[in-house]
C-alpha cells in the first residue's frame, strides 16, 4: 500500500469515528426517514400532486446532506464552547479540523443542489432558498455577538431552516414553486420547526443539580417552570397545526395529539416536582422523543387513512 492511500484510509478512519460519535448513521437515517416519510404522505395526500418514485430517493439523498451539512456547521460554531467544556469532541481533540468540516459543508451543498434539481427546477430553487439561509445562519446573521447571549432567540432563529428544508421538499415532490403550495404544506413546515424547536429547546432543560457553571441552558434563563411552559407552548401550537392539515384525519389526530400532550405534561409533573438528575434526563429525553412521537402519529394516520378508512 502506497504511502499516499494509507493517508487516505486513515483520513477516511477518522471520518468514520467522527460521523460514529457526532452524526451516528442509524438512529439518523432512521430520523430522516421518518422526518422525509411524513413530507411524503402530507403531498401525496394532495389531489394537486403527482409523485414520481425516483423522486423519492433523490430527496431523500439531498435531505440527509441537509442535516450532515447542519451537523458541520455547528462543530464549527461550538468550537470555543467545546475547547472549554467538552474536550473530548472530534474537533477540540484534534481528530479532524476547520478544514475538514469546511470541505465537508462545500460537498454536501453541492449534493444537496444535485439531488433536489434532480427533481426539477423548483427544487432546484427552493433548495437554494434554503441553503442561502442556512449560510446566514452559519454566519450567525452577520450578529453574533449580538444574538449568542440570547439562547432561545438564538436557537428559534437556527431551526427556522427546517421550514426551508420542508417547503424543499415539497417542491422537489410536487414541482411547484415554494411560494405556490397550498396551505397544507405551509401548515406542515411550521410544525416542522416547531417540532425541531422542541427537540433543541427540550435537550437543554436540567434540574438545579445537573446545571455546569458558565453553560447557558433554558431551565437556568428560564427558570424550571418557565422552561416547561416553553416546551408545552410549541406542543400545543404544534397540535393546532396538526389538525390545520386538511388532509388528516381530525379525530384520530385530535385523540392521538390529547395523549401526547397528557404525556409530556404528566413528565413536566415529574420534572418540576423531582429534585434528581433522573427526572431531568426524562424530561430531556422525551422532548427528544416528541418529534419522532408526533411524525409517527402523523405517518400513521395517512397509512391508516389510504388502506382501511377509505
Amino acid at each position: 500500500m502506497s504511502q499516499y492511500v494509507q493517508e487516505r484510509v486513515e483520513h477516511l478512519a477518522k471520518w468514520w469515528e467522527f460521523t460514529s460519535e457526532r452524526f451516528e448513521p442509524v438512529s439518523h437515517f432512521m430520523m430522516i426517514a421518518l422526518f422525509f416519510s411524513a413530507h411524503y404522505l402530507v403531498a401525496d395526500a394532495s389531489k394537486y400532486v403527482i409523485l414520481e418514485p425516483i423522486h423519492l430517493a433523490w430527496v431523500t439523498f439531498g435531505t440527509a446532506a441537509f442535516f450532515l451539512k447542519l451537523r458541520f456547521y455547528d462543530e464549527i460554531k461550538d468550537f470555543e464552547t467545546d475547547v472549554a467544556f467538552n474536550p473530548t469532541r472530534p474537533l477540540p481533540r484534534g481528530l479532524l479540523k476547520h478544514f475538514d468540516m469546511k470541505k465537508g459543508i462545500e460537498h454536501c451543498i453541492v449534493l444537496e443542489i444535485i439531488f433536489f434539481t434532480s427533481c426539477g427546477m423548483p427544487g432546484f430553487v427552493a433548495i437554494l432558498l434554503a441553503i442561502g439561509y442556512s449560510l446566514l445562519m452559519y454566519r450567525e446573521f452577520f450578529i453574533g455577538e449580538k444574538i449568542r447571549p440570547h439562547l432561545t432567540t438564538y436557537a428559534t432563529s437556527h431551526t427556522i431552516v427546517t421550514i426551508f428544508l420542508s417547503l424543499a421538499i415539497f417542491s422537489a415532490l410536487s414541482r411547484y414553486y415554494p411560494w405556490n403550495h397550498e396551505a397544507d404544506f405551509y401548515y406542515f413546515a411550521l410544525l416542522s420547526w416547531l417540532l425541531f424547536n422542541i427537540f433543541e429547546l427540550g435537550r437543554k432543560i436540567y434540574q438545579p443539580c445537573e446545571e455546569r457553571e458558565g453553560v447557558d441552558t433554558y431551565s437556568s434563563i428560564w427558570g424550571k417552570f418557565g422552561a416547561v411552559m416553553l416546551i408545552f407552548v410549541h406542543a400545543v401550537a404544534a397540535a393546532v397545526l396538526t389538525l390545520l392539515i386538511s388532509t388528516v384525519d381530525f379525530f384520530f389526530m385530535q385523540a392521538y395529539q390529547a395523549v401526547s400532550i397528557g404525556i409530556l405534561i404528566i413528565i413536566s409533573a415529574i420534572y418540576l416536582v423531582g429534585k434528581r438528575p433522573i427526572s431531568g434526563l426524562m424530561f430531556r429525553k422525551f422532548s427528544e422523543v416528541y418529534i419522532v412521537l408526533i411524525y409517527a402519529g402523523i405517518i400513521t394516520n395517512y397509512i391508516l387513512r389510504k388502506y382501511y378508512w377509505e
